[in-house]
């Protein structure tokens, strides 16, 4: 079976968050794949889906952002079938050339090796990066209104007084 590309919509939801939810299990990370997110990323211009048969054998979730020097497209996720992550990667390389952003970047788990082999045999480089995370509000402590000294808990200091 070929596959066909397309770009990514709201309407995908039921088909894409399987393979994300599986994709998001087996690599220790959080899905990304809501309709929230479908609904931005389907106004970027540099998200698709890659079908076969009309079913849906991955996605790339990629936005262009600018950093104050350059833009750069950004890979959030790519997941799918060893074809349909090429297809996928080759469809953003073409969509940031087209839209004249020459600098991509992509977000890859430590263990998914697949796709970090993927990338490098498509001329992309490894740039060892460590990222920090910190979570504000009541994603910070589930089930608690904030993270307390957080902006949206201004009366808590972090030395464990009041203000």
């Amino acid at each position: 079976m070929s596959l066909s590309l397309r770009p990514v919509a709201v309407d995908d939801l039921a088909a894409l968050a399987p393979l994300d939810a599986a994709y998001a299990r087996e690599m220790g990370v959080e899905p990304a794949v809501e309709a929230a997110s479908l609904g931005f990323f389907a106004r970027t211009g540099h998200a698709f889906v890659a079908e076969a048969g009309g079913r849906p054998q991955g996605v790339v979730l990629a936005q262009a952002v600018w950093d104050g020097v350059r833009p750069t497209v950004r890979v959030a996720r790519l997941i799918g079938s060893p074809e349909a992550r090429r297809a996928l990667a080759e469809a953003v390389v073409k969509s940031a050339y087209d839209a004249a952003v020459y600098d991509l970047a992509a977000e890859v788990p430590a263990a998914d090796e697949a796709l970090a082999a993927l990338l490098a045999a498509g001329s992309w480089h490894e740039r060892p990066t460590r990222r920090f995370e910190r979570a504000l509000g009541s994603r910070a402590n589930p089930g608690s209104r904030a993270d307390p000294g957080s902006p949206a808990n201004p009366t808590a200091s972090t030395d464990g007084g009041t203000a």
